[in-house]
């Protein structure tokens, strides 16, 4: 079931949409409004301009720790936070001047 809903989740079809993440063509969703109302988002300090990333864990890189960058469409973000969750990876990045 959870299965399921992750493939309907990132569908190009439904919300999905395809990013380059570290020079690889992915599908991923990416999101900046739930930065608005996220808490952890706060906690972790994360502004406007600043993106949560979901993707299959198995379609990103190697999991990053907080403080490393992360490549996405050619623009250098840094990890505030990756977590997975039933195969669903979710990245915090907030805006770097690298890139």
């Amino acid at each position: 079931m959870l299965e399921a809903d992750r493939a309907v989740f990132l569908n190009p079809e439904e919300f999905g949409e395809e990013h380059t993440v570290e020079g690889r063509s992915v599908v991923v969703v990416i999101d900046e409004a739930i930065l608005v109302e996220s808490k952890r988002a706060e906690e972790l300090g994360l502004a406007q301009g600043d993106i949560v990333l979901f993707g299959k864990s198995e379609d990103l890189p190697d999991q990053r720790s907080a403080g490393q960058s992360l490549n996405v469409d050619g623009r250098e973000y840094i990890v505030a936070e990756w977590r997975v969750d039933y195969g669903v990876a979710k990245i915090y990045l907030c805006q770097t001047t690298l890139g």
